[in-house]
């Protein structure tokens, strides 16, 4: 039988069905499976069945243990205790944390070492949100934005919407639904968290 596209040839005692891959991994063959249809995990299809290399499951298994860089965070607030607040939280949550009182000097710091992920305020001094924002979309590009706001249904967050996507969430905030945010907008996977398009969120 033929493999698929892009299968390169090795020798047979390298290849293991997803019985022998799911022993090999310590994993349930069914998350083996799962992780191969979703290409998670390097494998191919030999008369549809799944195939995988015992030396590329290996390295696989090596970089799911390599070190993961810190996701760095910048927070723009004018108010101090709430960006203390969310440091605290960040960091506690395995994110370094770095903070802006003003739009304009959350720009400049970006200027210097652009940030994972935005949180930003809506209402503030000189440089308010959205206009924050709309520099971020104009320097930056699609850097993941979320705004938190005790306002969401003001004339500030209509503003804010031209400039989407980004995520909304209402102040108060706890710290499970910032990191789930955060998760979301990182594309690391929480079920629940929201994310906003062009629509307010709720």
């Amino acid at each position: 039988m033929t493999p698929d596209v892009g299968h390169q040839w090795t020798d047979a005692d390298d290849v293991l069905d997803a019985y022998g891959a799911a022993k090999h991994l310590g994993l349930h063959v069914v998350t083996v499976r799962r992780l191969a249809r979703e290409k998670r995990l390097p494998a191919y299809k030999v008369g549809g069945s799944w195939r995988f290399n015992k030396s590329t499951l290996y390295r696989w298994a090596e970089s799911q243990h390599a070190p993961r860089r810190t996701r760095r965070v910048l927070v723009v607030d004018d108010n101090e205790i709430i960006r203390d607040i969310f440091s605290r939280m960040l960091r506690a949550g395995g994110y370094e944390a770095e903070t802006a009182s003003t739009g304009e000097e959350a720009l400049e710091l970006m200027r210097r070492n652009v940030p994972d992920v935005v949180l930003l305020d809506l209402k503030m001094p000189v440089m308010d949100g959205p206009t924050t924002l709309k520099e971020i979309r104009e320097q930056h590009g699609q850097v993941p934005v979320v705004i938190i706001t005790a306002y969401p249904d003001s004339e500030l967050m209509h503003k804010a919407l031209r400039y989407c996507p980004f995520t909304m969430l209402a102040k108060p905030v706890t710290s499970q639904q910032l990191l789930e945010a955060l998760r979301l907008v990182l594309g690391e996977g929480q079920e629940g968290a929201t994310h906003a398009t062009a629509t307010e969120q709720s």
